[in-house]
């Protein structure tokens, strides 16, 4: 199955994600956040464009998704661990693939 380029579907996995109850925002990782402030490295085929971008995409060989990690901010009053796999499942239905391809990463509690 072939997906839309990368940069679209990281898109449409961040409306869902977002849309998810407990989610305050999307954030970059920290080591994401120090490319960005290098920007030493230009953006490549398994990832958006944008640097500071917290859906990454992972393709294979073919351009299908092989992969997804998503960067979330969870709301204090929530629990994080089941506001990520709340996302974890969001991803992958709006990304069409197994939730096992899927890696969600909270960055941190507001």
């Amino acid at each position: 199955m072939r997906i839309r380029p990368a940069q679209s579907l990281s898109q449409t996995v961040a409306e869902a994600v977002l849309a998810v109850p407990g989610v305050a925002c999307l954030r970059p990782g920290l080591r994401d956040l120090l490319l960005r402030t290098r920007a030493t490295r230009p953006p490549t085929a398994h990832g958006p464009a944008a640097p500071d971008a917290a859906v990454f995409v992972t393709l294979g060989p073919r351009g299908t998704v092989t992969g997804l990690r998503v960067d979330i901010v969870v709301r204090a009053r929530h629990q994080a661990a089941l506001t990520a796999r709340a996302v974890r499942a969001a991803a992958a239905e709006a990304a069409s693939v197994p939730p096992e391809a899927v890696r969600v990463n909270v960055t941190g509690i507001v």
